[in-house]
């Protein structure tokens, strides 16, 4: 069914909306996009309705709109066939208002010049406007005197409205005629003649003859008044509250790679392949939000998911022609987060946003390589953000502003040194953290622990072998001894250890449950022995929660100038 044939349905009164059915609430700017797309041949979705016998409640759509509208309701009493909209009422009202009627006592006009290729896509191609007949004269004559001057002297490109209800019904005879007039009036240039003619012809078609840019589905369609095979009005009461619903909605960076996908095809097999590659042997687990993020700050587009930024061919091209520097750069991170700072887990640095910086910066250093000199800033900065998580809240506003004040300024100056310096300034800024402390590991202690005892957080094949993190004294017994959740969480009482051995530990004395551990692996995780009392419980986590503050210190060369 054509979009012209729907309307007539409409003007005929067999196609209603049932008073389940809310106002209709577009507005003038919603109803000129829809056109834009439909003449762009754009899918402007489904239709659906149902078709019924029974005496239910309805109202008409309107044909002529104003905000004042009284709406009035009626009864299917005499039990004919009529089709209820389900789902679509905004747009069917949009046009048969634009096509059949008016809006606020203006008709749907087309600019028949309009149509040019532009490179931002969110922008209009076809033009569309509310007018009287009054206005869209008044603005004709403009044109026809803006045609009349040298072209050099002109202000705006050639324009001519018609009315839209007029265009359509035109024959074939009428409007080979308005093209030859206009082109004789208006002195059209062989290129502007072709568009003109086409854009006629193009209003024809997407309305009268494409079936495929609105579709339409009608439940119960052709079958017999009784039969027993009908839905039940309580079935589409059901059906209208689950549509209405909206079910999942498409998350942001579904929808940016769906449009990165549709102008960029090899995006569909080229992204999830990196993913699945550079996931191998390490739990950093990237994924495809990852990489476009790092796309987008890479491309000097920020680093929110703003799906109106790809609607300019010049940003998606940009992407297009970064990803594989993109990509080389997310790897070198990678190997160097991994060999350089001894770490292969997102999850003990915090989450992977800790690692966007990285990249960025990784992008623009020579050979996507990290200089010999930078690789006690980078660890410091990377082990900072780690412990604190500064981007785990407020991705998209703190990435880019970290980005776009501290590193793109050095890089673009051809200065590759990593701004230590200002990581630890902004992280005293966002997470009020100013020193190498209890406050900061308390933030993090996994990280912490893994740098003590080794675990890297490399890929685990025997699941039981996976680390977790769990306390060294058990929580039931430090509260019925009355320690505070403070002490009882404190990082001192944490140590890693394999997901198979702590399902077993459960509340056993700490003293009993090390009995068989070494002293050598006891010592490198700084628990002593003779500690394991619960009578020397606080002086235990004073003095371990030491040992790991200065072994952290000393493995990241840490000092108190730092912090200044």
């Amino acid at each position: 069914m054509n979009i012209i044939s729907l309307l007539n349905q409409i003007d005929s009164r067999e196609i209603v909306l049932p008073a389940i059915q809310r106002d209709f609430v577009w507005e003038e700017s919603k109803i000129l996009k829809l056109m834009d797309s439909i003449l762009r041949g754009y899918p402007v979705g489904i239709i659906l309705m149902w078709e019924t016998y029974h005496e239910i409640q309805f109202r008409y759509f309107l044909k002529e709109f104003s905000g004042d509208n009284n709406i009035s309701f009626y009864e299917n009493k005499d039990g004919k066939k009529i089709k209820i909209v389900l789902d679509g009422q905004q747009r069917l009202q949009s046009l048969y208002i634009a096509l059949y009627g008016k809006y606020n006592d203006k008709y749907l006009f087309f600019d028949v010049m309009s149509g040019k290729e532009k490179d931002d896509f969110e922008e209009d191609k076809f033009n569309f406007y509310f007018m009287t007949n009054d206005e869209a004269k008044e603005w004709n004559k403009k044109s026809f005197e803006e045609m009349k001057l040298p072209e050099e002297d002109r202000q705006y490109d050639t324009f001519y409205l018609m009315k839209v209800s007029e265009l359509y019904n035109m024959g074939s005879n009428e409007k080979l005629r308005f093209r030859k007039d206009l082109t004789t009036k208006m002195k059209l240039k062989e290129e502007d003649e072709s568009r003109l003619e086409v854009n006629i012809s193009r209003i024809d078609e997407v309305l009268t003859k494409d079936i495929n840019i609105l579709k339409c589905s009608v439940i119960d369609e052709n079958k017999p008044s009784k039969s027993k095979d009908r839905q039940t009005d309580a079935d589409i009461l059901e059906m209208f509250v689950r549509i209405n619903k909206q079910g999942t909605p498409l998350s942001r960076s579904d929808l940016i790679f769906s449009m990165i996908k549709l102008n960029w095809k090899d995006a569909a097999s080229d992204l999830p392949k990196f993913v699945k590659k550079i996931n191998e042997g390490n739990t950093f687990e990237i994924d495809i939000d990852f990489v476009i993020r790092c796309l987008f700050a890479v491309s000097d587009l920020g680093t929110k998911f703003n799906i109106d930024l790809l609607r300019n061919r010049k940003n998606l091209e940009a992407i297009k022609s970064n990803f594989s520097k993109c990509c080389d750069a997310i790897k070198s991170t990678v190997d160097i987060v991994q060999k350089d700072c001894w770490c292969s887990s997102s999850k003990i640095l915090g989450g992977y946003h800790t690692l966007v910086p990285f990249v960025y910066y990784l992008f623009h250093t020579p050979k996507h390589e990290l200089p010999n000199a930078e690789i006690d800033n980078f660890r410091k900065s990377l082990y900072i953000f780690g412990f604190t998580s500064p981007f785990s809240r407020y991705a998209d506003s703190r990435l880019a502003k970290f980005i776009k004040d501290e590193l793109k300024p050095k890089l673009e100056a051809k200065d590759y040194t990593f701004p230590f310096k200002s990581s630890v300034w902004w992280v005293n800024y966002w997470e009020n953290i100013n020193n190498l402390d209890e406050k900061m590991i308390q933030k993090n202690p996994r990280l912490a622990l893994s740098l003590i005892q080794g675990y890297s957080g490399a890929k685990i094949h025997f699941q039981a072998n996976s680390s977790e993190m769990d306390h060294i004294f058990p929580r039931s017994i430090l509260r019925q001894k009355e320690f505070n959740e403070a002490e009882i969480n404190h990082f001192a009482n944490f140590w890693l250890l394999s997901k198979g051995k702590n399902q077993n530990k459960s509340n056993i004395h700490p003293k009993k449950y090390f009995s068989d551990v070494s002293d050598s692996e006891m010592g490198r995780a700084f628990i002593d022995k003779e500690m394991l009392n619960y009578n020397f419980y606080r002086r235990f986590i004073k003095e371990r929660s030491q040992l790991i503050l200065d072994e952290v210190t000393k493995r990241l060369s840490f000092a108190d100038k730092d912090f200044q």
